[in-house]
């Protein structure tokens, strides 16, 4: 009887399924409620991303389950109440078992469903988990590999620039890594996934072995392939590669139903592939934007000029190193502030708080506006006038629009400075040494001590005898200009030895040697002038008429003298010697006998190697206690 059995075994059974039934239906009601606070709550705005859309099916399949399960456990419920309140009716056992078996196979699909579906969740999870594109691709392979049970998986990406198919990665079982030489089967996957990504679907077979359209590849039965399946990567509907699995020893490994898992795991997998590349080049153009960015700092750290930049509300974007070292801040102090705060530590004679102020109000010209500025800034060379050129220009973008200012500071502070030296070097030198001298001196100011210093040189000292009896014999005008004839003369040979002339006094002219310029053979040079001065006059009075000949006396000396500019400041100077040695040369001319050249002993040790001189004699001068020791020049070799 049916109510005998339902108090039985029967009985006993629809409980139990019952009680799995409820279970079932409270598991799928808390996954329902899970997926509707993300889909629903979490990513309603997202709802275009395909990963939601798998979400947004998972959920509709939970709802329809939990419904499903609900009405099957009021079925029960009504079967037993009813059963239990009829009488006793004759009712095949055979028909309660076959429905008995529908009932479980249903609650084993729903559960197997469930478990896809937390799988297919569960690997978003995992994929979405690095943007790293290395780590999500052998996340993609390990995935699909456990998901599908296969033996090994090869994907192979399409190169967004050539559209060439690329090896990406290989991987076993095992989750070991697989070069691409060592994949076997690399020209089988190759020509699968050309076919696949062509035609963008799937491909599935159950025995390789056995299917006509890849028993022809010698591979195939080469390498024993048994189970292959090859799923496109689609993206924005665009194909950017396949994955692809293989067994070498299980027929019959896969089925349609892996194969629909296998399209839904690629959906997945082909949108963290594609955020991955997309993050890699993300990741590149901000290494290239840095690398850019670096290489302008650099470039600005380097030159000479200081460079300051604003953004278009004024705020300081730039400062480099030489705009710190020309108006002595610090960096730190105006980076990120507003040019008008930053500046005020300045004083008001720099300007550069009106100068940016007015390019900022006329920004729409975007003109460049100089302007030159003499100012005197603190912590910089102490009561030293500054000069500067200021550069001011708009910044604009590619639609014109204005984003800032670029302000070149161009510090000419140096640039006077060496001007203003090579002016009085000018002035100072150029009558008196070779412009040759004139120019190095120029060229290194620092080898130049004005100021005085006390060093070894060589004192050649040079009159003219007979002035008296020409003056009165000539008119003034034509002694002057016969004198300074003979001056010339001398002067030139002077300045053939590089020379420097420090003084004309009437018929007398006085020049050193080893300054302003050392000559480690000033005294060779000193001995060298005076012959030539001597071989030159004597050479012009042959071609003069005998009353208009004159005489000459030279003396030549060396020892220690103070050398630099003497005269009052501002007003007139002269570059010269003073000392003994100059004195004592002056008195060697004074006591030399007409159209000769006395050379003191101090001289002679330095150069008897190459001059010739006569005896040695003491000669005794004014304000030397002892006599000197002197020679009369007799040749140069």
């Amino acid at each position: 009887m049916v109510s005998a059995d339902l108090s039985g075994k029967t009985g006993d059974d629809l409980r139990a399924i019952s009680e799995a039934v409820i279970r079932m239906s409270r598991l799928m009601h808390e996954h329902a409620q899970k997926l509707e606070i993300s889909v629903e709550g979490r990513y309603a705005n997202e709802v275009g991303d395909p990963r939601i859309r798998l979400l947004s099916d998972a959920l509709q399949v939970s709802r329809v389950a939990d419904l499903e399960l609900g009405r099957i456990y009021q079925a029960i419920q009504r079967t037993v109440k009813a059963a239990q309140t009829l009488p006793d009716l004759p009712s095949p056992r055979v028909t309660f078992d076959r429905e008995r078996e529908v009932l479980t196979t249903s609650i084993s699909n729903l559960k197997q469903e469930r478990n896809e579906l937390e799988t297919l969740s569960e690997i978003a999870r995992t994929l979405n988990s690095t943007l790293e594109f290395d780590k999500v691709l052998s996340l993609v392979m390990d995935c699909v590999i456990d998901f599908v049970k296969a033996e090994r998986g090869v994907l192979m990406l399409v190169h967004p620039g050539t559209g060439e198919l690329e090896f990406s990665i290989a991987r076993d079982k095992n989750a070991n890594s697989i070069p691409e030489s060592a994949f076997a089967t690399a020209q089988i996957s190759r020509n699968t996934i050309r076919r696949v990504i062509r035609t963008r679907e799937p491909m599935l077979t159950d025995d390789a072995q056995a299917d006509d359209a890849l028993k022809i590849q010698e591979s195939i039965m080469a390498f024993g392939i048994r189970s292959i399946m090859c799923a496109p990567l689609i993206v924005r509907d665009n194909c950017i590669g396949a994955v692809y699995v293989d067994s070498r020893f299980n027929t019959r490994l896969f089925h349609s139903k892996h194969l629909e898992l296998l399209l839904a795991f690629c959906n997945q997998a082909a949108i963290a592939i594609d955020n991955a590349r997309l993050f890699a080049d993300l990741n590149a153009a901000i290494r290239t934007v840095r690398e850019d960015k670096q290489y302008m700092d650099n470039i600005f750290g380097s030159i000479a000029n200081g460079v300051v930049t604003t953004n278009a509300a004024g705020i300081i974007t730039t400062f480099n190193a030489a705009a710190s070292m020309i108006l002595h801040v610090h960096p730190d102090l105006v980076m990120g502030k507003h040019y008008r705060e930053a500046f005020t530590m300045l004083p008001p004679e720099v300007s550069l708080i009106n100068m940016l102020s007015n390019a900022q109000n006329h920004h729409e010209h975007g003109t460049l506006v100089k302007q030159a500025i003499n100012c005197r800034i603190p912590g910089r060379e102490q009561d030293d006038i500054v000069s500067l050129n200021y550069y001011v220009s708009a910044l604009l973008d590619v639609q014109g629009s204005y984003i800032g200012m670029a302000l070149v500071i161009d510090d000419q502070t140096e640039l006077k400075r060496s001007e203003a030296r090579a002016r009085q070097v000018r002035q100072i030198f150029e009558r008196y040494v070779h412009p040759s001298v004139v120019e190095q001196l120029i060229r290194d100011p620092m080898a130049l001590k004005l100021g005085g210093e006390t060093k070894d040189i060589s004192v050649v000292f040079a009159d003219i005898r007979g002035y008296t009896r020409l003056s009165e014999s000539m008119p003034p005008e034509e002694v002057m200009h016969l004198i300074n004839r003979y001056l010339k003369i001398m002067c030139e040979a002077i300045w053939e030895e590089s020379g420097t002339l420090t003084a004309f006094q009437g018929d007398a002219l006085m020049a050193i040697f080893n300054a302003p310029l050392a000559q480690p053979d000033h005294a060779l040079r000193a001995v060298r002038a005076a012959w030539k001065m001597r071989m030159a006059v004597l050479e012009y009075q042959r071609s003069q008429p005998q009353e208009t000949q004159v005489s000459f006396g030279i003396g030549v000396n060396t020892g220690p003298a103070t050398v630099g500019n003497v005269g009052a400041q501002e007003r007139l100077q002269n570059y010269t010697a003073i000392g003994d040695a100059v004195n004592v040369a002056s008195r060697l001319q004074n006591n030399v006998t007409d159209n000769n050249i006395l050379v003191n002993d101090s001289t002679f040790q330095q150069v008897q190697s190459w001059v010739q001189t006569g005896k040695q004699f003491a000669l005794s001068v004014k304000n030397k206690s002892l006599p000197l020791t002197v020679r009369y020049l007799m040749g140069v070799r």
